[in-house]
């Protein structure tokens, strides 16, 4: 008895299912136009249309010897202000293991020199963490993975900081499709629909799942908008399928 109920409210989806026409475009869900925050000249250029980068990897970088420069004297500042830290640390705690055979002053004066010392080292920290700070925004590096789609610059190229879009890209392995369909069906149409489609040019069929309903409609062409989430698929290829409205 429950397999007849379960077989008659399957066919009674069917019957009263629709099938509504869309058409879609194929974006990536993540596209970005790079650059950096800082004015220079660009001095090294790893990358081009095409180039595919994985999160954290470098794709161009300002000239930047002397914030390089900067960053290594930092470094070696800081080193130094670090070793002679551990020593006023050491000579204090061997001095006042033995504190009560030695003349008050003279541990007031080690206990001082330990704390000029330590903040001294905590200063080259610092010095150092803000020297590697400018240094870092002179390099452009990858947001996440992505693959680059565009270059609008080249070497020598004058950067404005904040001001230059250097490179655009986008997330290929986030991809979506943008449905249009008729405005009529904007009450029928809902977010878990089964969207079964082609993509132009290929005799494969996929199924996907309406993700996303744009809430107003194209006044040019009296059309509504979804989304279905897809994968494999090369952003600017377009194609049409049916939503199962049920």
């Amino acid at each position: 008895m429950k397999k007849l109920l379960i077989t008659l409210c399957l066919l009674l989806n069917a019957l009263y299912a629709e099938d509504i026409y869309a058409t879609f475009d194929v974006l990536s869900d993540q596209t970005s136009d790079l650059g950096v925050s800082v004015s220079g000249v660009v001095g090294t250029l790893y990358v081009n249309v095409g180039t595919y980068a994985k999160k954290g990897d470098l794709l161009l970088a300002l000239q930047n010897s002397e914030e390089k420069q900067a960053v290594e004297s930092a470094r070696i500042a800081m080193q130094s202000a670090q070793k002679s830290a551990e020593h006023a640390q050491k000579t204090y705690e061997r001095y006042a293991a033995i504190a009560d055979v030695i003349d008050k002053e003279k541990m007031d004066n080690y206990r001082y020199e330990k704390d000029v010392a330590a903040l001294s080292y905590q200063n080259a920290r610092t010095t150092l963490a803000m020297k590697e700070a400018a240094f870092a925004k002179t390099e452009l590096r990858a947001p996440y993975d992505l693959v680059i789609t565009k270059k609008q610059t080249e070497l020598g190229s004058i950067v404005f900081g904040g001001q230059t879009t250097l490179l655009s890209a986008m997330n290929p392995h986030m991809i979506k499709l943008v449905l249009k369909f008729d405005e009529k069906y904007w009450q029928k149409v809902k977010i878990g629909q089964r969207f079964t489609y082609k993509v132009d040019g290929s005799d494969k069929t996929y199924e996907g799942t309406i993700a996303k309903l744009y809430p107003s409609v194209l006044s040019a062409t009296r059309e509504m908008q979804a989304e279905v989430k897809a994968a494999d698929l090369m952003p600017g290829l377009f194609g049409n399928g049916m939503i199962k409205a049920e």
